[in-house]
C-alpha cells in the first residue's frame, strides 16, 4: 500500500466533531437534514472487503479519503488545502463523506458528544471490543491522557479487579484515580515495568494497554503484560517508528499483540452505544474536558495540548 502521507500545510486540522446536518448529496442514505451527527476519525463503508468480513477497523475508505489527505479547498493564493484525516473539522462548516458520519439521537452537550468521534470510541473500544477484558482481571495502562482515561473507565465497566494507571503527571494520576484506577504508578519512582509486576504478584498484568503514543510506552506495555496475556497498542509516535521487542516476548511468551484502530472500527454500532453510556452516567466526560477554546484560539489550544497543560481542549466555533 506504500508509505503513509499525512497533511502538509496548508491544511485544516481536527478529526472528531459533533454537528447538525444542513444539506445532503443525492446518494446519501444514512444521514438526513436536521440530524445531529458525530464526525468520526475513521470510516465504516459497510461494503468493502473488510467491512463485509466484520473487520471495519481496516475499512478501505480509511486509505481512500483519510490517508492520503483529502483535497477540500484552495486558499487565497490558489494553493491546495487538505484535511486532517480526510475531515478537517476545525472550521465553521464542513463538507464531509457519509462514511465518517454517525447519526445520534441525544441531548448531550456538543462538547461531550464530539468526544465520541475519537477518544471515547477508541478508548472504550480497545478495552471492550479489541482486548475483551474479563471481569476480575488485572489491567495496566500506559498514559493517562484523553485516551488512557477512557480505557480506565472501560476497564472499570468490564469489572477488572486491578486497574493500574502509569502516568508521570500527578494531576493526571489524580483524575485516573477518580475515574476508576485502583493503583497509580509514577515512572519517577522506578522502572514502571517492575512496579506493575510488583502489583501483580510478579506475573505482570493480564492486559497491557498503550495510550501514550510513544514506542517506549509500547515496549513497556509489552514487558508488563504477563505470559499468555494480551497487549493492545493504540498510538503512533511517527509513521516510521519502530518498536523493539525481545525475541522471547515476541515469539514464545504466548502473549497476544493486538492493534486497535478506533476501538475496532465498529463506529455505527459503538457511537450510539457509548452515547447511551454517557447519558446514563456510566462513563464521565466531565473531568476529561478540561478546557474550551474558540475557533480563533486554535493556536492556543494546540500549544496547550503539546505542553500537556490540558487533558482535552474542545474547540467551540
Amino acid at each position: 500500500m506504500g508509505g503513509f502521507t499525512f497533511a502538509e500545510p496548508p491544511f485544516i486540522s481536527g478529526h472528531a466533531a459533533a454537528g447538525v446536518v444542513e444539506e445532503v448529496g443525492d446518494g446519501v442514505r444514512t444521514v438526513q437534514v436536521g440530524q445531529r451527527v458525530v464526525v468520526v476519525g475513521s470510516t465504516e463503508c459497510g461494503t468493502c472487503y473488510w467491512c463485509v468480513r466484520d473487520q471495519p477497523s481496516a475499512c478501505e475508505q480509511i486509505f481512500g479519503g483519510m490517508i492520503p489527505p483529502r483535497l477540500v479547498a484552495t486558499d487565497a493564493d490558489g494553493a491546495d488545502v487538505t484535511a486532517d484525516g480526510g475531515i478537517g473539522v476545525f472550521a465553521e462548516r464542513n463538507v464531509l463523506r457519509e462514511v465518517q458520519l454517525v447519526p445520534v439521537e441525544s441531548d448531550l452537550p456538543a462538547e461531550h458528544l464530539c468526544l465520541l468521534g475519537c477518544g471515547i470510541t477508541s478508548g472504550l473500544g480497545a478495552v471492550l471490543n479489541v482486548a475483551q477484558v474479563e471481569a476480575g482481571s488485572s489491567v495496566a495502562i500506559a498514559g493517562c491522557g484523553h485516551l488512557g482515561l477512557w480505557m480506565i473507565q472501560g476497564a472499570r465497566l468490564a469489572g477488572a479487579s486491578q486497574i493500574i494507571a502509569v502516568e508521570p503527571i500527578a494531576e493526571r494520576r489524580d483524575v485516573a484515580r477518580r475515574l476508576g484506577a485502583t493503583h497509580l504508578v509514577d515512572p519517577a519512582d522506578g522502572d514502571p515495568v517492575e512496579q506493575v509486576r510488583a502489583l501483580t504478584e510478579g506475573r505482570g498484568a493480564d492486559y497491557g494497554f498503550e495510550a501514550a503514543g510513544s514506542t517506549l510506552a509500547m515496549e513497556q506495555a509489552v514487558a508488563w503484560t504477563r505470559a499468555a496475556g494480551t497487549m493492545v497498542a493504540t498510538g503512533m509516535e511517527r509513521p516510521d517508528s519502530t518498536v523493539t521487542l525481545s525475541a522471547i516476548d515476541f515469539a514464545i511468551s504466548a502473549k497476544r499483540f493486538l492493534s486497535s484502530q478506533t476501538g475496532g472500527g465498529h463506529i455505527r454500532r459503538d457511537v450510539p452505544r457509548f452515547a447511551g453510556m454517557l447519558e446514563r452516567g456510566e462513563i464521565d466526560a466531565g473531568p476529561i474536558v478540561s478546557a474550551r477554546f474558540g475557533l480563533g484560539e486554535i493556536n492556543d489550544a494546540v500549544r496547550a495540548a503539546r505542553a500537556r497543560e490540558v487533558l482535552t481542549g474542545v474547540i467551540v466555533p
